[in-house]
């Protein structure tokens, strides 16, 4: 016997059709996007929380490299300034050296050649990269020296006794700095930064490291010997107090040479420190990024495949729920 409602029939469709319909949603949106879903509630707990800390080592790690490209170039200008003034003291170093033997005119052009390796080193310390002062520690907003060439002449040929002590709370200023006479912790303080974690960095570099203030003091023993030559009253006179001031001067640059590549050498260390934390960082970064691929990516051609297949279901309970209207009471009254 034919039944004369397909009530619940029909209602079992209607549900058929929203699950399909929902199913063919779903699917749609992951062909077009190419993940399983934007919402974090359609993953289990598990997986929700391992999306959470990719997205969070990611971050992390990008912004440490955004760290590294911004210090890095300076590290490489730190580089660049250590190589240029180990070249001042040697340009100076072979000038002293080429005086053995006194002659008024040579020395007064030799004065000339070292207030100009004053006005180059002068120049280097007061270098700003990226509108800060690299040699002004965290006074980045000052010039950290004055006008090297107008410094004092000193008055004996005394070996160089460095001034400051930051390791022991000393923060006394060389009298070349522009905040001399007197002390200032920030200009001593040198930058830091991590490139990953757990590792800092110290990479900054200030005016007035033990090595600057040889080089300053040695090369200040060249000019005041030339000085003192020219005050003498006697040519026996200018040759021996300038003799005095003129193998100070040389003993220092010798010194001051070897402490400024050993400074170099200290940011070589740290540029390959940070490369290495760079190299590190994207490892990770790549890492994480396939865990999170592998847990969010679908298969666009599997997704299709099951799009096909619900798209045909759809249009098969369409047709079927379409003949069950056709079967109401109203047909055997």
């Amino acid at each position: 016997m034919l039944a004369v409602s397909s009530y619940g029939s029909q209602l079992l469709a209607l549900a058929s059709m929203k699950r399909n319909q929902a199913d063919f949603d779903t699917l749609s949106q992951q062909l077009a996007t190419g993940v399983k879903s934007a919402d974090l509630s359609a993953y289990g707990g598990t997986d929700a929380q391992r999306i959470l800390d990719s997205h969070q080592e990611v971050a992390r790690r990008t912004a440490y490299n955004k760290g590294i490209d911004i210090v890095e170039p300076q590290l490489k200008a730190y580089d660049l300034q250590f190589g240029r003034m180990e070249d001042l003291a040697t340009l100076a170093e072979k000038a002293l050296g080429g005086q053995d033997s006194y002659d008024a005119d040579n020395v007064a052009q030799l004065g000339t050649q070292i207030d100009n390796v004053l006005r180059d080193l002068t120049s280097l310390l007061n270098e700003r990269v990226a509108g800060q002062n690299v040699w002004g520690g965290r006074n980045s907003d000052t010039l950290p020296v004055t006008d090297l060439t107008t410094l004092p002449t000193l008055a004996a040929a005394d070996p160089f006794v460095a001034v400051g002590d930051p390791a022991a709370g000393d923060y006394t200023l060389p009298d070349y700095h522009a905040g001399a006479p007197g002390t200032d912790q920030a200009a001593w303080t040198k930058a830091v930064f991590s490139p990953e974690t757990g590792r800092t960095v110290q990479y900054g570099q200030v005016a007035n490291e033990p090595a600057i203030q040889r080089l300053v003091y040695a090369l200040r023993l060249a000019k005041s010997g030339v000085e003192a030559a020219q005050a003498a009253a006697t040519p026996a006179a200018a040759e021996a107090a300038f003799d005095s001031f003129r193998q100070q001067s040389i003993d220092e640059l010798s010194s001051s040479r070897n402490g400024l590549r050993a400074l170099r050498a200290d940011v070589s260390t740290d540029l390959k420190s940070i490369a290495d934390s760079r190299e590190a960082n994207t490892a990770m970064i790549n890492l994480m990024q396939d865990e999170h691929s592998n847990i969010v990516n679908v298969d666009k051609t599997e997704v299709a495949v099951k799009l096909t297949q619900v798209q045909a279901q759809l249009e098969a309970t369409y047709k079927a729920t379409a003949a069950l209207t056709q079967t109401s009471l109203l047909k055997y009254l």
